[in-house]
C-alpha cells in the first residue's frame, strides 16, 4: 500500500505523523511524508520518503514574529501569515505526488489544507487527523479556547460558545479559504475549517482516551487513537554523555522545556528556571533549544543543553516545567511525573486546564513565571504526594498505549474497504 502523509507546523505537529508513518512502514507499506523543510532529516532518518513544501521552514522565524506565540493574537497570526499563504504550495506538492506516485490512501493534519480536497476529486480515501481535542469543538467537552476562560466552563457557556465559535470561524476563515479553493478549481464551501478538520472518510484523534474520551457530538467518522509517540531528532541530539553523567550524579532534576516553538520567544524563562532551582535546593535540566537561552551557564546545580528527547529525560526527573504544547505535554504525561505548565498561546491553555483537572499539574501564567512564583508552585507539587501518585498512575496507563498502531489499523481498514 502506498500512503501519502501530509503535515505542517512545529515538531509537536510533525512528530505524531512521523510516528504513524514509521508504524505503517514497519508493516511493509510505502510511506511518503510531506512537510516543512526543517523536518527533512528527521523524516528520512525514520526511514520514510520525504517531500518538502513551502518556503517558511525555519522555526526560528518565530523570534522575528513573536505574535505567533501571543495569547491573544497567536491563532490569527498563524492563520494569516503562515497557513493561508502556504495553501497553494500544499496543493501543488500534493497534486504532484498523486500524479506521480498514485497513493492508495492519504492521511493529513487538519491544518494541511488541500490533501482532502484533491483526494475527494481523485477518489482516493483520505483520513484527517488532529492532535487536540478542542478542534472537534464539542459542546459536551470542557475545552478552554482562550486564556481568560475558566478551567471548567458551565454547560450553557459551552453550548453558546459552539454556536458563536462556528460563526466567528466562518467569518474569519471562509473568505480566504474559498478564494484559494476557487483559484484551484474547487467550489466554495461553508464552514471550511470544520469541513477540513472533521471531514474526510475518517477523522482520527491522536490523543489518549485517558486524556479526553468520546463525546456525543464528536464527528461521525471520529476515532480516538491514543498518542502517537515519536520525538527523535538525530541532528540535534548530543552524544557526548553529558546528560547521562548529570542524571547519574545526583538526585532527579526538575526538567524545563519549551518545545520547538515557544523556545524562540523564551525571554528570561531559563534564567528564572535556574534561579528557582537554586531557591528550592534542587538540580535542574534545561532544554534550551538555542544557545541564547543558555547564557547563564556555569551554575553547578543545572545543566543546559539545546535538545534531548523528552521521552528520555522527563522520566528521569522529579517534575517537568513546560509550555503545554501537545507533543511536549504528551511525553511529560507518559513520564509519570507531576508538571507545571506555563502556557503561551493556542491549545496550551486547554492542555494546562485538562492536566489540572487530572490532578497532575498546576498552571503558572506566563507573566508570573519569575523565580519566586515558579519556586512556590514547584514546591507545592513536589511536597504534595498526591500529584506524584496521580501522575505515576496516568503515566503507567499511557505507557501501554500505542496511538500510531491504532491509527495504522484504521488506515488499513479504510484502504481495504475501498
Amino acid at each position: 500500500m502506498r500512503v501519502l502523509i501530509s503535515t505542517t507546523g512545529s515538531s509537536g505537529d510533525i512528530n505524531p505523523f512521523v510516528g504513524v508513518g514509521v508504524e505503517l512502514h514497519r508493516r511493509g507499506h510505502e510511506v511518503i511524508l510531506v512537510t516543512n523543510p526543517h523536518a527533512g532529516s528527521k523524516v528520512t532518518a525514520a526511514g520514510l520518503e520525504f517531500r518538502p513544501f513551502g518556503s517558511k521552514g525555519d522555526l526560528r522565524e518565530i523570534a522575528d514574529n513573536p505574535d505567533v506565540m501571543d495569547a491573544k493574537r497567536g491563532p490569527e497570526t498563524v492563520w494569516k501569515d503562515y497557513i493561508l499563504p502556504e495553501i497553494p504550495a500544499m496543493i501543488e506538492v500534493v497534486e504532484g505526488i498523486v500524479d506521480e506516485e498514485r497513493p492508495d490512501i492519504a492521511l493529513s493534519h487538519h491544518i494541511f489544507f488541500g490533501t482532502q480536497w484533491l483526494c475527494a476529486r481523485r477518489g482516493i480515501p483520505c483520513a484527517q487527523a488532529t492532535l487536540s481535542p478542542m478542534v472537534w469543538f464539542s459542546a459536551s467537552d470542557d475545552s478552554v479556547y482562550r486564556h481568560w476562560e475558566p478551567r471548567t466552563p458551565p454547560r450553557w457557556y459551552k453550548r453558546l460558545r459552539k454556536i458563536v465559535g462556528r460563526w466567528l470561524l466562518r467569518r474569519a476563515i471562509d473568505p480566504g479559504m474559498n478564494r484559494v479553493r476557487q483559484a484551484h478549481g474547487y467550489p466554495p464551501i461553508r464552514d471550511s475549517f470544520f469541513n477540513s478538520a472533521c471531514g474526510g472518510d475518517l477523522c482520527l484523534g491522536l490523543w489518549s482516551p485517558h486524556y479526553r474520551g468520546p463525546m456525543p457530538d464528536d464527528p461521525e467518522a471520529g476515532r480516538i487513537c491514543g498518542f502517537a509517540w515519536f520525538d527523535r531528532h538525530q541532528d540535534q541530539e548530543s552524544d557526548d554523555g553529558a546528560i547521562d553523567r548529570f542524571l547519574a550524579s545526583g538526585e532527579p532534576p526538575i526538567v524545563f522545556c519549551l518545545g520547538s516553538s515557544a523556545v524562540h520567544v523564551a525571554g528570561d524563562f531559563y534564567k528564572k528556571a535556574a534561579e528557582a532551582c537554586h531557591l528550592l535546593g534542587r538540580r535542574g535540566l534545561l532544554l534550551t533549544g538555542q544557545e541564547d537561552n543558555a547564557a547563564f551557564e556555569g551554575l553547578d546545580h543545572v545543566l543546559a543543553v539545546r535538545y534531548a528527547p523528552l521521552s528520555k529525560v522527563a522520566a528521569a526527573g522529579c517534575a517537568t516545567v513546560h509550555h503545554g504544547g501537545m507533543g511536549t505535554m504528551a511525553q511529560a504525561m507518559r513520564a509519570g511525573k507531576p508538571t507545571v505548565i506555563v502556557p503561551f498561546a493556542h491549545d496550551q491553555f486547554d492542555n494546562a486546564a485538562r492536566n489540572h483537572r487530572l490532578g497532575i499539574s498546576e498552571t503558572l501564567a506566563r507573566a508570573d513565571a519569575s523565580a519566586v512564583p515558579m519556586t512556590q508552585t514547584l514546591r507545592g507539587i513536589l511536597e504534595d504526594e498526591g500529584y506524584a501518585r496521580r501522575a505515576a498512575e496516568l503515566g503507567a496507563r499511557l505507557a501501554g498505549e500505542d496511538g500510531a498502531a491504532v491509527a495504522a489499523d484504521h488506515l488499513e481498514a479504510l484502504a481495504a474497504s475501498r
